[in-house]
This record gives C-alpha cells, sequence and structure tokens, in this order.
C-alpha cells in the first residue's frame, strides 16, 4: 500500500513543503526513510514505530520505506514523525489515505504518541496556505502560533 502526506521545513525564515510518502509491501521486515533525510529524522523511526503501538495500532511487519521528496533538499528536525506517522498509518490502512490529502502535517512524537511542539510553525502555515493545503495538523503547543495564518484552517493535535 502507498500514501502521501505533506511534511514541511524551514530553511531560514522560509517553509519548505516535503512529500512525506510511505510505501508497505510484503518483504522482509524494515523501516527505511530515504531522501537526504537528517540523523535527527532517521532517529525517527524509533519515536514513529513506538509511538504507533504505543497508541494502540499495530505497526507493519512488512517492509516500510518511507521518502521525502525531494531527494535532494537536506531534511532536518523532528518534525517530520508526525507526518510520517500519518502515512505509515495511511499506508496501513487505519487512516482513509484521502483524508490526508492537500493536507500539511507537521510534529515531533514521544515514545507513547503525545504530540510535542516544534520550532518555526508560523512560515510552514504560510507555505501550506500559499499552496492553498486544505488545512494543517500541528502540535497543539503550536496552535496560537498557526492560528495567526488568516483564511487557514489550523487543527492541533495532543496525540
Amino acid at each position: 500500500m502507498y500514501a502521501k502526506v505533506l511534511g514541511t521545513t524551514t530553511f531560514g525564515l522560509n517553509g519548505h513543503v516535503i512529500g512525506v510518502e510511505v510505501d508497505i509491501n510484503k518483504a522482509i521486515p524494515a523501516f527505511d526513510i530515504v531522501g537526504l533525510p537528517a540523523a535527527s529524522i532517521k532517529e525517527s523511526k524509533e519515536r514513529v514505530h513506538s509511538a504507533i503501538r504505543n497508541s494502540g495500532y499495530h505497526f507493519p511487519v512488512d517492509k516500510v520505506t518511507v521518502n521525502l521528496a525531494p531527494a535532494d533538499l537536506r531534511k532536518e528536525g523532528a518534525g517530520f514523525d508526525l507526518p510520517v506517522a500519518a502515512a505509515v498509518l495511511a499506508a496501513s490502512g487505519f487512516i482513509e489515505p484521502q483524508l490526508l490529502r492537500n493536507v500539511m502535517v507537521v510534529g515531533e512524537l514521544s515514545l507513547n504518541g503525545e504530540v510535542r511542539s516544534v520550532s518555526g510553525v508560523l512560515p510552514r502555515v504560510i507555505r501550506a496556505r500559499e499552496l492553498g493545503c486544505r488545512y494543517c495538523i500541528i502540535p497543539f503547543e503550536n496552535l496560537a502560533e498557526g492560528a495567526l495564518v488568516k483564511d487557514m484552517k489550523v487543527v492541533g493535535v495532543q496525540n
């Protein structure tokens, strides 16, 4: 199964969209993240795996490949945890993939599935509005910052 979620990162004061694609297929179990991820994103594999399990879902026992596109842009920060988890859940059939189409997702995950705040939410939400995203899912702790962007529906989540 395949699913895609829009993630975002910041470079300076600008938000940049990153496509978070997940493919799950029957093969030797593995969880790989490709697309020029920094060490903090490679470590997100452990956070995402634990957060999904500790939130009452089953993590796939198949080959899970996460692609962060475009591949030539260096990705940093823990803000990719939540979009990766959402894409894994969508590719696994726990979330209807259509619900996440044209939606920007950002957030760090704790091992128990709580969503932690991230820096740079304002430029990320501004970029989502510029792209015509339907809405943004951000950490609840960042909701006041994200809500500063007019004409953009912003949803704050805690877990």
